[in-house]
């Protein structure tokens, strides 16, 4: 018990090294000018009770200056503080003591009618206080445990306060870096993206007016001009979707009432449109609204249903699916799922049947310009699932995906959740 009571000392010896009776023994300063108080006090603290192993080592004096020196010299565990002493007199006395020892835990005595005084003395440092006439054994012994107590938990706080102080100063001095950086990448990716744009259009017009001129003179010249503007115009499509992907999150989301499944209909009718041989069947879950930004959301839906179109490619029955369900309806949850979803959250999918891909290589999946081993035989910039991802998270959800080569691809998406 004395070990939950006694505040930690610097240099004190290891807990092993202590004897029982050490532990068992609190060192008490009694600061009492009165001879007729401190002896009741000295014999208060002196009676044993059975279920008390604690032995109070009493030191008296009956002077400020004397309890001052005493400080310096020996090590307490508390102080029983008199306010009236002869060379000291009030909140006077208190404020002594606390700049001798700041951190020991100090019950101040006070008279009959010096209850405000007492209690400006605990607002101002003092752990506890006792009024004269009315202390027994039992308040005696109360009042130097809950002070001792009292004083620990308040030096833990500090201490936690003040690394909690270093922690979050370090974090916010992180956050600024993050978002200096941030800021600097979007920059880039714009300046980027936005300036090579000319020097693109000058080298496919330059193709153009080449294979005009050369006509059909010699096939090898043909050939060679086709392959540059084929390369040209795959750089234009990188540099729109970098274009893209830095421009999301630069303004605030537009919140209103988006019906997805028109969405979804409407870019299926577009891919169907786009390439009438194919024969894929679109399964669409009609009336799903959330509340979103219509232009990212219809972004993120195409790049989702771009892919799954690209990959069942090689189908002859094709089938993509969009849905919405819950975290029991998935086949594979998100890292800290019950931390990070809702039992009764929307969960949104776009689901197909096509390639699927190694859930070994899925790592880097969202990664700009990474692309599974298997897309290689599949055209893209590599982009559109990094645009995808901050898109979800821009509307504060999270992304995930479950797969199997040539079985498919599930993505799953969640939005900002209402309870």
């Amino acid at each position: 018990m004395a070990k939950s009571l006694k505040p930690k000392r610097t240099n004190s010896p290891p807990e092993e090294e202590r004897s029982s009776h050490e532990d068992a023994k609190i060192r008490v300063l009694l600061v009492e000018d009165n001879p007729g108080d401190a002896f009741l006090i000295q014999g208060m603290l002196g009676v044993k009770r059975s279920d008390d192993s604690i032995e109070y080592q009493l030191t008296h004096v009956d002077k400020l200056e004397d309890a001052l020196g005493a400080l310096a010299k020996t090590e307490f565990e508390a102080v029983l503080l008199d306010l009236s002493l002869p060379d000291s007199h009030g909140l006077a006395t208190l404020n002594q003591v606390l700049e001798q020892a700041p951190t020991l835990p100090i019950v101040v005595f006070t008279g009959l009618d010096d209850e405000t005084v007492a209690m400006q003395a605990v607002h101002q440092g003092a752990q506890d206080f006792l009024v004269k006439g009315q202390v027994t054994p039992g308040s005696l012994v109360h009042a130097i445990r809950y002070s001792i107590e009292r004083q620990q938990n308040e030096i833990a706080l500090k201490q936690k306060t003040i690394e909690l102080e270093r922690v979050n100063k370090a974090l916010r001095r992180r956050s600024i870096e993050l978002e200096a950086a941030n800021t600097e990448l979007e920059a880039f990716n714009y300046t980027v993206s936005h300036d090579l744009r000319n020097p693109l259009t000058g080298i496919k017009t330059g193709c153009a007016l080449l294979t005009t001129y050369m006509g059909d003179q010699d096939p090898r010249v043909k050939t060679y001009l086709n392959t540059i503007q084929d390369y040209t115009r795959h750089m234009a499509t990188l540099l729109e979707g970098l274009l893209q992907l830095s421009n999301i999150g630069r303004n605030p989301i537009q919140l209103q009432v988006v019906n997805l499944s028109s969405t979804v209909q409407t870019i299926a009718r577009q891919l169907l449109q786009q390439e009438p041989e194919r024969n894929v069947k679109f399964v669409i879950e009609p009336k799903i609204g959330v509340d979103g930004d219509t232009h990212l959301l219809w972004v993120a839906l195409e790049n989702l249903l771009g892919n799954a179109w690209k990959y069942t490619s090689a189908l002859d029955h094709a089938q993509i699916e969009f849905g919405k369900t819950t975290l029991a309806g998935v086949t594979r949850e998100p890292l800290n799922a019950a931390e990070t979803v809702a039992p009764n959250q929307p969960i949104y999918f776009v689901r197909d049947n096509g390639a699927g891909f190694d859930m070994s290589a899925a790592d880097r999946i969202f990664l700009p310009f990474q692309r599974l081993s298997n897309a290689e035989d599949f055209s893209g910039s590599g982009i559109g699932l990094s645009t995808v991802q901050r898109i979800i998270h821009c509307h504060g959800g999270q992304i995930w995906f479950d797969a199997v080569v040539n079985q498919g691809a599930t993505f799953y998406w969640t939005l900002a959740h209402k309870q």
